[in-house]
């Protein structure tokens, strides 16, 4: 049976750069599968990677700028992060995604991409992304499972 990881990060304290922990918080509270671990890794690149090792994949959710509209969910597979972006957008990337793109012969993964709206000192989401709350965390769910799937297969 693989071991799959599904890992939010980011930084409550920036509004929606906090949209991976609170996506991953809330899916944690109603999932029923042993195979899948729900963890939050905050801006803890050390947790993350001690969290990591040993895991058969890897999905990471967090907010990432990527020229698309805000709310909207995309995947990456952790080797091509480097081809889509530079990995120097946030102080929590910079070292957990360069440290997983070095690793991406031994760690299978993917970062489950969700467009903020706003980040800035401040508690909570944008009112962009607390519209969207509901559609966010089903769409990333449903990407959880069809990730899962993927990997099984």
């Amino acid at each position: 049976m693989e071991k799959v990881i599904v890992l939010g990060i980011g930084n409550r304290l920036m509004m929606d750069d906090g949209i991976g922990i609170y996506v991953v918080e809330a899916l944690a509270e109603n999932h029923k599968d042993d195979q899948v671990q729900y963890l939050i890794g905050e801006s803890d690149v050390d947790y993350c990677l001690e969290q990591i090792h040993g895991a058969d994949t890897v999905i990471i959710v967090d907010a990432v700028f990527n020229n698309k509209k805000a709310g909207e969910v995309s995947i990456i597979p952790l080797e091509e992060l480097r081809e889509q972006q530079s990995l120097d957008i946030s102080p929590h990337n910079i070292h957990l995604f360069n440290a997983l793109y070095q690793q991406k012969d031994e760690v299978k993964g993917y970062l489950i991409a969700i467009e903020p709206s706003v980040i800035h000192f401040h508690i909570g989401l944008s009112k962009v992304l607390d519209g969207k709350w509901e559609q966010i965390k089903a769409e990333v769910e449903q990407k959880i499972n069809l990730l899962k799937v993927e990997t099984e297969g």
